[in-house]
């Protein structure tokens, strides 16, 4: 028997279970076990034992006396992204190839470390297969064929003579590409499809012969099987893409029948984390525009993601949606996308103004109730409104207007007196750090040209002292109570109810329809904001969250880790602050 070396196999999936077949036929190493994140150490694959996780590969190494390994997961993303992090924690470990005796490797041909090579494969000579490869049972690659790092063939497929394959990319199951084309970096090709011409960056390709499907973002996975729905999606050109351009945000706005402005393009860039990447996911088909406003961000100590919705009010926005609207197709979509880009949940605010969200997501996640909020109807006559106004909130406003002014700021001095209000405000209602926006942000919320932002100050008419100020936003037919702050010394003026009056008045004057006071703290409708806004109209409408698991078992996982109870309300629960 000769003398072999240990290794470690990091993975412990299906795909880890064929290395280990393959590692055993080849008689050259020996297994000691293998590494993953998402399985219980002890836990066994087939014989051999999960000896803990990547974050332990220094101790690991030296209680099991090794020092090389295989990645052995599917995903060339994935693959990419834990040869990165281990080369750079642990630059002396080395990566070993693993070639199935059962293939056939033609003359003068190089097999780059970390690769892998299953039954039946043939590489013909002189072709080129370089590091952390995957060449799939029974997939063939031509004479002077080159694959980059990271790519990936997948059973039954094959290259013709002088291929060229990028990084990172993935062919699907039986398909094929023709002799001397060159595929680019991160591409997916479907299963089945046919390439007869060349194919650049990051393209999704899929049929015969091969058609753009859509672009691909760095870091998808490998392109699933597509069903027979898919297939038809595919051949009644549906349009779906992802949209990062301000350009292209905007084009989709003017196109749907109604949005607000927590839809717009510069509002996602202005809210946004510095971790957040702000998408609009687009669906077409014939007549029927759907556009979903998502901010993506990285699970920290993860190779995957999550998306969530902009601070207020979003949701899908859409155009020629029917009442008996099939949402199959924009289902299939979503779901490719967000499965091949490592997204394990989502979650949005809707907007209880924009029409259609709960029929275009039915029966996909959770659309979950969290509250009502205030809406005071614009369409109504000012005195039926101001009819509709508690009397004691009438007898507050009349006092108001006695002993107060209201102005519009106009310029930097003013505004910076409303940020100091709002700030102060926050202060004392012990605010979390989430409300405390920075002095950037209402800089560029009120010079966006993407919507229409007014700050109302409220002044004490004796001392021309500024004690309150609302800041609304104006797009289309609605207009939002978006912040606003009084000073405490001034609350028995009641100066912000002041500012929510005129701001009715002057919004009925511009032929509005809505103007949404909001919810209670966290969309409660039973609190004393609720009540505060309700004073103003008992026009209530639905508030509500939707709420998908993209990848059970993975959020399962990621709850676990942090020692989380499962029925908890918060969601995605393992975000929930400690």
């Amino acid at each position: 028997m000769p003398n072999r070396k240990n290794i470690v196999l990091i993975g412990a999936g299906g795909h880890a279970k064929v290395i280990m077949d393959i590692v055993e036929r080849e008689n050259k190493y020996v297994i000691v076990g293998l590494i993953d994140s998402f399985k219980k150490k002890g836990d066994k694959i087939l014989d051999y034992e999960i000896i803990g996780n990547e974050n332990e590969l220094s101790e690991l190494m030296v209680e099991h006396n090794f020092d090389s390994g295989i990645i052995a997961i599917g995903n060339n993303w994935t693959r990419k992204i834990f040869h990165k992090k281990i080369s750079t924690e642990h630059p002396d470990f080395k990566f070993v190839s693993a070639v199935h005796p059962k293939s056939i490797i033609g003359k003068n041909c190089v097999i780059g470390y970390g690769t892998v090579i299953m039954p039946g494969v043939v590489v013909n000579s002189d072709a080129v297969i370089k590091n952390f490869c995957i060449v799939n049972t029974s997939a063939s690659v031509g004479h002077d064929s080159f694959m980059e790092n990271y790519s990936s063939l997948a059973p039954k497929s094959a290259l013709g003579g002088g291929v060229k394959i990028g990084k990172c990319t993935a062919v699907g199951m039986g398909a094929m590409v023709l002799q001397t084309l060159t595929i680019g970096d991160n591409c997916i090709i479907g299963a089945c499809s046919l390439v007869n011409k060349n194919v650049s960056k990051g393209q999704m390709i899929y049929g015969v012969p091969g058609k753009v499907i859509r672009k691909v973002r760095d870091g998808e996975a490998y392109l699933k099987r597509l069903d027979a729905r898919q297939i038809e999606n595919v051949n009644s050109k549906i349009n779906f893409e992802v949209i990062t351009e301000k350009e292209k945000w905007d084009g989709l706005l003017s196109d749907v029948e109604t949005y607000d402005f927590y839809h717009t393009y510069d509002y996602h860039w202005l809210s946004k984390n510095p971790e957040e990447k702000p998408v609009l996911l687009k669906y077409q088909k014939k007549k029927i525009l759907i556009g979903i406003p998502l901010l993506i961000r990285e699970i920290e100590g993860t190779p995957f993601f999550d998306a969530t919705s902009v601070y207020g009010y979003a949701g899908p926005i859409s155009k020629n949606i029917p009442k008996d609207f099939d949402n199959n197709d924009l289902l299939n979509c979503l779901n490719s996308y967000f499965e091949s880009n490592n997204i394990v949940t989502v979650f949005s605010r809707l907007n209880p103004f924009v029409p259609n969200q709960e029929n275009i997501l039915e029966n996909y996640g959770e659309i979950a109730h969290q509250g009502k909020v205030v809406n005071i109807d614009l369409t109504l006559s000012p005195e039926l409104l101001r009819q509709g106004y508690q009397r004691r909130l009438k007898g507050h406003i009349n006092k108001a207007r006695r002993e107060c002014n209201v102005r519009r700021a106009l310029d930097d001095v003013d505004f910076q007196k409303f940020i100091d209000v709002y700030y102060e405000n926050m202060d004392r209602v012990k605010a979390r750090k989430y409300y405390y926006f920075s002095k950037q942000y209402f800089h560029k919320i009120t010079n966006s040209s993407d919507f229409e932002t007014v700050v109302l100050l409220a002044e004490e008419k004796s001392s021309g002292k500024v004690i309150a100020g609302s800041m609304f936003i104006k797009s289309n037919n609605i207009v939002q109570y978006h912040l606003s702050g009084s000073k405490e010394e001034y609350l028995n003026l009641n100066p912000i109810k002041l500012l929510i009056d005129e701001m009715r008045l002057l919004a009925q004057e511009e032929n509005f329809d809505y103007m949404n006071l909001g919810g209670g703290l966290r969309g409660q409708d039973n609190d004393s904001l609720f009540r505060f806004k309700s004073s103003f109209s008992n026009d209530h409408k639905d508030f509500n969250l939707w709420k998908l698991v993209v990848n059970p078992n993975l959020y399962d996982k990621l709850i676990s880790d942090k020692n989380m109870e499962s029925e908890e309300s918060f969601f995605p629960l393992y975000r929930v602050e400690s």
